[in-house]
């Protein structure tokens, strides 16, 4: 999964690839801030960010933001199950945090 995110378009955040299931990525454009990110990530999820460089952040992001996101865009109804095997195993790699309604799952930060 890819989630797009860029501050000057009038949608900044954008759910790709919903049905790719081998990683999970936040791309920005060439030129984005850790502040510029921040700004605009809303109910996508929170930034994970050390310092300034954008590119060695992390995202937090909502599951629940995921499941809602691609099931409006068409996700088909094996969906559910393949998206919690990947939780499952992010979880074994400690990249899920939170319960129930609140789960977030980390994401690298890709600079375009």
């Amino acid at each position: 999964m890819r989630i797009a995110v860029d501050p000057t378009a009038a949608q900044p955040a954008e759910l790709l690839d919903h049905d790719v299931f081998t990683s999970l990525d936040v791309t920005v454009p060439a030129g984005t801030s850790v502040g510029d990110l921040a700004a605009v990530l809303g109910p996508v999820g929170e930034l994970d960010a050390e310092g300034d460089d954008v590119a060695a952040a992390h995202v937090r992001v909502s599951v629940s933001w995921l499941h809602g996101t691609a099931h409006a865009e068409g996700a088909d109804a094996g969906w559910d199950e393949r998206f919690e095997g990947m939780l499952a195993f992010a979880e074994t790699q400690g990249w899920v945090a939170g319960t129930a309604g609140d789960r977030t799952v980390r994401a690298h930060v890709v600079v375009e």
